[in-house]
């Protein structure tokens, strides 16, 4: 269950995380940190402000996946289990069309929230790039949102 002092060294640490990333991307051209300490896959993805109509880029862990046979990338709105969720998520709820980029190569996409078995695999295969998804399902009450970022060209849509 999740609590205010879990909350705010998580959420420390993911902020420090996600700003030493972002710098080390910047001043790296992105060639570094591609990939996260035991080879977690680094995607990095542009969504458009539902409130600013601002391009945010936001780096996240992903794993390969199809939705209907159409690849992409799961992602997941874990926000590090917190019980907030993160803004991105918010971002793809209002604008489904964006941005994904993996190891230096950006493509458009469509962000597609997937539920039920689905959404469970795409977790589990999370947890296994990343382990800390497995504390961040203990610790809070929300439902983690799972998302399929799509392939631009891809036509196929969640049942």
């Amino acid at each position: 269950m999740g609590s205010r002092a879990y909350d705010l060294v998580w959420g420390s640490a993911l902020r420090a995380t996600t700003v030493a990333h972002r710098f080390l991307d910047r001043v790296s051209g992105g060639r570094l940190m591609r990939k996260f300490p035991g080879g977690a896959q680094v995607v990095w993805i542009t969504t458009l402000g539902r409130k600013s109509g601002e391009w945010r880029r936001t780096p996240l862990l992903g794993v390969p996946t199809h939705l209907d046979g159409a690849p992409g990338w799961g992602i997941a709105g874990s926000n590090a289990g917190q019980e907030k969720v993160p803004g991105w998520v918010f971002n793809v709820r209002a604008h489904v069309e964006g941005r994904i980029e993996i190891d230096g190569a950006e493509q458009a996409c469509t962000f597609v929230e997937v539920h039920g078995n689905h959404a469970r695999d795409i977790y589990a295969k999370l947890a296994d790039t990343w382990s800390a998804y497995r504390m961040y399902e203990r610790n809070i009450q929300r439902e983690i949102p799972i998302f399929v970022a799509q392939f631009a060209g891809s036509t196929s849509r969640p049942s």
